[in-house]
């Protein structure tokens, strides 16, 4: 059996652009997501980037984007494989026991499906993962930060308050039939105008999150299927939250590994083997998930027979 290792990955994010992680919404307003956090001037609410949406943004939305790629499976995937790669999958059938063969296969052929776990129809498959919440630098968080960050990185001199680290966002949608009705046919009725004004509260650039993961009985591939996800999101822009199109939620991270690794060398272990299990690991998201269907429609049945009556 391969040796395993526990992995703690520490990481720090900057925002380079406002931040919107909403939790909800009062009237036409959206609202960023807070913690409580007790401090010596009582309950504080603070915000935060939830484990939840760091776990999905950060890792299995880019590495399943990378598996598609890698595999060429764009357009080939049932609803069930859709969701289980980008989602996890749900339960829909009862299972009376695990099944610590088909756990171990499934393992082995996808080892970014052994740091995060998932669902297949029947059994749940635990993952090796632990995805920490995004904590904000900032004075009601001071005590935590000094108990998380690794030696250095504890910013010095007085640290802002989260109620100074707040700030907000307000955009109107334009109209276009009022800023170019020149260019509509004539005797066109305008109506009301299709202004919007939408607006809400945001984190501002420039503040930072920590946050990180354990990855537990793991080996290297598996940290490098981790890595190589993080390094993907980076390069697509680092957003988390809301309103990218619009320009936020774009972060900047730096992580710190204990044990140190070689970074490259662990996304090339990872590369490898997905490389080298390709065709059995396609095979076992048919056998899993159910293939897709080849059955023409009932409509384009009948239009390739019309085509070949009028032929």
């Amino acid at each position: 059996m391969a040796e395993t290792h526990m992995y703690k990955i520490t990481a720090l994010s900057e925002a380079l652009s406002p931040l919107t992680h909403n939790s909800g919404s009062e009237g036409n307003e959206t609202l960023i997501n807070r913690e409580p956090i007790v401090t010596d001037r009582g309950l504080q609410y603070v915000p935060v980037l939830s484990g939840n949406a760091i776990r999905h943004r950060f890792i299995r939305a880019t590495g399943a984007e990378d598996l598609i790629a890698r595999y060429n499976l764009s357009g080939k995937l049932t609803l069930d494989q859709l969701h289980f790669l980008f989602n996890g999958g749900s339960l829909t059938r009862g299972s009376a026991t695990e099944n610590i063969a088909r756990i171990t296969t499934f393992w082995r052929l996808f080892p970014l499906g052994r740091v995060l776990g998932g669902c297949l129809p029947d059994l749940i498959v635990p993952g090796s993962l632990l995805s920490w919440r995004g904590t904000m630098i900032c004075r009601e968080n001071s005590s935590r930060l000094r108990r998380m960050l690794p030696e250095g990185w504890m910013p010095e001199g007085r640290l802002l308050s989260c109620h100074e680290l707040a700030s907000r966002y307000q955009y109107t949608r334009m109209d276009a039939a009022r800023s170019r009705g020149d260019l509509l046919a004539d005797q066109q009725e305008v109506g009301d105008s299709g202004q919007m004004i939408y607006s809400g509260e945001a984190v501002p650039a420039g503040t930072m999150f920590v946050h990180g993961w354990v990855l537990r009985h793991a080996m290297p591939r598996d940290l490098g299927a981790l890595l190589l996800a993080l390094a993907n999101w980076q390069a697509a822009g680092g957003t988390i939250g809301g309103m990218s199109s619009r320009g936020h939620g774009r972060l900047l991270t730096m992580i710190a590994i204990d044990p140190d690794v070689d970074q490259a060398e662990t996304i090339e272990a990872y590369t490898s083997h997905a490389d080298g299990v390709q065709d059995e690991a396609i095979a076992w998201l048919g056998k899993e998930l159910g293939q897709p269907s080849t059955a023409k429609s009932k409509k384009g049945i009948k239009k390739e027979e019309a085509d070949g009556a009028t032929s």
